[in-house]
């Protein structure tokens, strides 16, 4: 298999994975990039704006937007960092919590499922070389683009 083979065939299933998480949020009834934001705050970490924009390559304004849509639902609450006087702490309400369970539900089912059938087992070896290839990529392109 040649490079350009590769890549194109990478690019069909990665495309794939995505569109079927979109329609899981479809379903859900809630945009894609909400329904993003719910899964990174359900993990119980400590999120920033700052954070969620860096690790999952949200616009600055598409996340204030999701935020600002999911404060007035009651969805999530914004507290202030102790020691920080600009960042603020992103966290699921009570009512956002149960709200996420209910979209994520079906994402985490689905998941298992293919977890349990394909990676159990090389699920670490596959995601640190996902990851790998992740960092990689991000590294040419910013050669690429002179902002190492």
């Amino acid at each position: 298999m040649q490079a350009k083979e590769f890549f194109n065939r990478l690019a069909v299933a990665i495309y794939k994975i995505d569109g079927a998480y979109d329609r899981f949020a479809k379903d859900g009834k809630v945009k894609p990039n909400t329904m993003w934001v719910f899964y990174a705050l359900a993990d119980g970490k400590t999120h920033t704006q700052r954070s969620l924009c860096k690790e999952w390559l949200f616009p600055r304004s598409t996340l204030n937007t999701i935020i600002s849509e999911c404060r007035q639902a009651g969805y999530v609450e914004l507290l202030q960092i102790e020691g920080e006087r600009r960042e603020l702490e992103i966290r699921l309400t009570e009512n956002g919590k149960a709200f996420s369970e209910k979209v994520l539900a079906p994402v985490y089912a689905a998941e298992s499922a293919l977890y349990s059938s394909y990676f159990a087992g090389n699920g670490e070896e596959f995601i640190d070389g996902l990851e790998k290839f992740g960092d990689e990529m991000e590294r040419q392109y910013s050669e690429r683009d002179g902002r190492q």
